[in-house]
């Protein structure tokens, strides 16, 4: 048969298989090379800041995981020590399904906050300010929570100290509530760390962030971040998860980390020590000292 027939041969489904798998591997290794060429040369600095700030969130997180661990089983004895008086809690009712409508809330603030970040140019800046910013928050309440112990507010809640443990026991528990997020709607239960709430200091955070970076024309997104706050605090109360000067420290804290790092970034501060230092931290993360950046919308 001569050359020029092979030509007529029309092409199988197994050939035409493999040509779109060479022609998918084939678009997929340019848009890898492009990745790492481009993207990730262009955004090398900014890549670093990120994981940078994301490991100083994680041993944060995971160290306040171990303090809370060991809070617990040093628990004040609950027959000995009542709750505390406390004028809020005293006159709120109980309602103990309070507790899951607060991280309910909270995931609802997450989704925003994701939504807000997956649609800006500055992401990258952004999750790892609030990693810097939340990591510090998780540091200061892990030392809040060892030197201070607060008798349980909620009498109808079970804690289960196990103060004989050995240190691989609480590790292993340690990992559990860490695997768990701390999340009372995934089963994890903790006693002890009151000073100060967590779940308050995530819902401000988040909350602050929207706020800040949101697009300004959005003005019920802050509406909503806002309502979604204040109403995860009020859950928090009302399920007795924390006494009424935990939230109320928590929301404090949070705002003054949130609002002092941001100052850094647009006013150097150099009359004292502790701001020369914070300064050059701030300087390490970011290259801009003049403007914060405005919310752009990514091009799609």
């Amino acid at each position: 048969m001569p050359a020029s027939s092979n030509l007529s041969v029309p092409f199988t489904r197994n050939d035409k298989d493999i040509g779109y798998k060479k022609m998918g591997s084939k678009y997929m290794e340019e848009q890898f090379t492009w990745f790492a060429t481009k993207y990730v040369s262009q955004n090398k600095d900014v890549l670093r800041k990120l994981i940078i700030g994301f490991l100083y969130l994680l041993s944060a997180h995971i160290t306040s995981c171990v303090a809370i661990v060991f809070v617990n089983d040093r628990l004040p004895d609950r027959k000995k020590h009542p709750p505390l008086p406390d004028l809020i809690l005293d006159n709120l009712p109980y309602v103990p399904w309070a507790g899951q409508a607060s991280e309910y809330c909270l995931a609802l603030e997450m989704v925003i906050w994701i939504g807000m970040v997956s649609l800006s140019k500055q992401r990258l800046q952004i999750i790892h300010r609030l990693c810097l910013v939340a990591g510090t928050m998780y540091w200061l309440r892990c030392l809040c929570v060892l030197v201070t112990s607060l008798p349980v507010p909620d009498v109808h809640k079970k804690c289960y100290p196990f103060p004989e443990a050995d240190t691989w026991n609480k590790l292993k528990r340690a990992l559990d509530l860490y695997t768990r997020f701390g999340l009372k709607v995934v089963g994890a239960e903790t006693c002890g760390d009151y000073i100060f709430s967590g779940h308050t200091t995530l819902l401000t955070i988040l909350n602050l962030f929207v706020n800040e970076y949101a697009p300004r024309s959005r003005c019920f997104i802050r509406g909503i971040t806002w309502t979604l706050n204040i109403g995860g605090i009020l859950f928090i109360l009302l399920c007795r998860g924390h006494y009424t000067i935990d939230v109320i420290l928590a929301f404090y804290l949070s705002y003054q980390i949130f609002t002092s790092y941001h100052c850094c970034i647009i006013k150097e501060r150099t009359s004292s020590f502790p701001w020369k230092v914070v300064d050059y931290l701030s300087e390490c993360f970011e290259d801009n000292k003049e403007t914060l950046p405005e919310f752009e919308k990514v091009s799609v």
